[in-house]
């Protein structure tokens, strides 16, 4: 979304504080100290997937040595992203990631990822990207029986008869988060290669055009998938119903149209950043006013059958998905859907009340958090957190991963769900800016972070459900930091001094803000 910069000028008393010395190591304290714990667990576990710099083997899975296996290979800049038993990142585990690996410093790992996947992104594939790659930024074979090149793998079957580009991994909903999730990576870093690199420039413009009109069969403006994984799937539910098309990846798609958008701004093509939006809105519109809409309930479709039937029905990342890419409405259909799918997961599999919808895998689990805190709905949000937290000791559901702690996705989404979630924070680093908002649970009282890297600032949050401190430790350029709290207030204390508080809402609930620049060295106390 294009963002409309406010540039408010507050005569503001600010505390100066003096700089100590840091690390590059994100860490946390709280007077909950299993989170506390966890966190910090979670932001070594992180760090210990880090691939880069490495020599390793390539093509590692459970059915043994795959196509081209060999050891003692060069890795690049990377990290592991999908099953630890598959030595491979994936784009759907790595779009999930990529905010906690910023959170942990692996921003050159999150690039050169990217660019990988932008560099395969290609017309012979209909502009998809390969689904998984090696660690030296090969193709893991596994998933793409026969890509260019693989002649010369060692093993190479000499009658293997699969024809090029025919069969291989692909979700649509997949190439939407890479360029979702590209524009994610700028708001964190500012690094203006996202927006000067021809690869990733490339991708973005085609996955957002090109893309889908290929995957339009029917011309409603929203691409079509044609079966199960390997043909081509419109959703990341793997299983089930093998839809046509998907509340998923509407709602990715919804997404990837503005982080377009954004990527223009910053290139100053407004014109074209305003049409981005606007296709954003149409699609937005199309889907709450008739997409989603079946005889007979209120409650959202999240797909169209492979006969053109809606379906109304639970089906797990195809439901969730559209409420937590913010594709829904804020209002009453909306909390009843997200009331519906609390519904249909009970309290998770293997506790007391699991239900017929609970995932069996562990790393379903991590999108729940943050399809409930965009809407405030905190206890909702922090249940599932505790469900991860809990169970991360416990047998994953496929055995040669080992226990749900070791799939990668745990802990990275444990880091950014602190950060994002119970915080609330939101980086601009390109134009010095972050945002924050206290959502905690009852059985939080405080969260004190420290090092916390946006762009080339790095800074200190204490955040209470009524108090933010934030403390601006490193940075040559002053940053703007937009303090909120939930609700209506007149005014914020600010160092103990009554200030006109703005008001706005996010999501549907409103809140009330100050803005305050700091320098490095400066401290801002907040309360209502």
């Amino acid at each position: 979304m294009i963002r409309l910069l406010q540039k408010v000028t507050l005569a503001l008393s600010i505390l100066i504080i003096p700089i100590g010395s840091y690390s590059q190591t994100i860490s946390l304290k709280s007077d909950n100290q299993h989170l506390e714990e966890t966190f910090n667990w979670a932001v070594e576990k992180a760090l210990s997937w880090k691939m880069s710099g490495k020599y390793g083997e390539i093509n590692r899975h459970e059915r043994s040595e795959g196509l081209g296996f060999k050891v003692e290979v060069p890795y690049l800049p990377s990290y592991w992203a999908g099953y630890a038993h598959r030595s491979a990142y994936y784009i759907r585990d790595f779009a999930h990631q990529i905010a906690g690996a910023h959170l942990v410093g692996m921003d050159e790992e999150n690039y050169a990822m990217m660019e990988k996947f932008a560099e395969y992104t290609t017309t012979d594939k209909q502009w998809y990207s390969w689904w998984a790659l090696n660690f030296d930024g090969s193709v893991f074979t596994l998933d793409a029986p026969n890509p260019p090149g693989t002649e010369s793998y060692t093993g190479y079957p000499a009658h293997f008869i699969n024809k090029p580009g025919e069969s291989f991994v692909r979700e649509i909903p997949a190439m939407f988060e890479l360029v979702e999730k590209a524009w994610k990576s700028y708001l964190w870093t500012g690094d203006i290669r996202y927006i000067e690199n021809s690869a990733l420039w490339n991708m973005y413009e085609k996955v957002v055009t090109d893309f889908v009109t290929l995957h339009d069969a029917n011309k409603n403006g929203i691409p079509e998938g044609h079966g199960n994984i390997f043909e081509g799937s419109s959703t990341y539910n793997e299983a089930d119903i093998y839809p046509l098309e998907a509340g998923d990846a509407i709602g990715a798609q919804y997404q990837a149209y503005l982080a377009y958008a954004a990527f223009l701004s910053e290139r100053n093509l407004n014109k074209q950043a305003n049409e981005q939006v606007e296709r954003a809105v149409t699609l937005k519109k199309y889907f709450n006013t008739n997409w989603s809409i079946a005889d007979g309930t209120d409650l959202y479709s999240c797909a169209l059958t492979s006969s053109g039937e809606k379906y109304p029905l639970f089906n797990k990342e195809t439901s969730w998905f559209m409420p937590m890419k913010l594709l829904t409405e804020p209002g009453k259909r909306n909390d009843a859907y997200l009331d519906f799918i609390s519904e249909q997961l009970g309290d998770g599999v293997g506790t007391a009340n699991p239900k017929e919808g609970s995932p069996a895998n562990i790393e379903a689990y991590t999108y729940l958090p943050d399809t409930y805190f965009p809407y405030g709905r905190v206890e909702e949000a922090w249940k599932w957190m505790q469900y991860i937290i809990d169970q991360k000791d416990k047998p994953h559901v496929v055995k040669q991963q080992g226990k749900n702690g070791d799939y990668p996705e745990v802990s990275f989404t444990l880091v950014s769900q602190v950060v994002e979630g119970l915080m609330g924070v939101e980086p601009d680093a390109a134009n010095h800016m972050i945002s924050t908002l206290p959502r905690m649970p009852n059985e939080i009282g405080h969260l004190d972070l420290d090092r916390l890297k946006i762009g080339d600032h790095t800074i200190a949050v204490y955040q209470s459900n009524r108090k933010t401190e934030i403390t601006h430790s490193v940075g040559d350029q002053p940053l703007t930091a937009k303090i909120r709290f939930y609700g209506n207030h007149d005014a914020i204390l600010v160092n103990n001094k009554k200030t006109k508080a703005k008001k706005a809402s996010l999501n549907g609930i409103n809140f009330s803000y100050i803005t305050v620049k700091l320098q490095a060295g400066e401290k801002v106390e907040a309360s209502i």
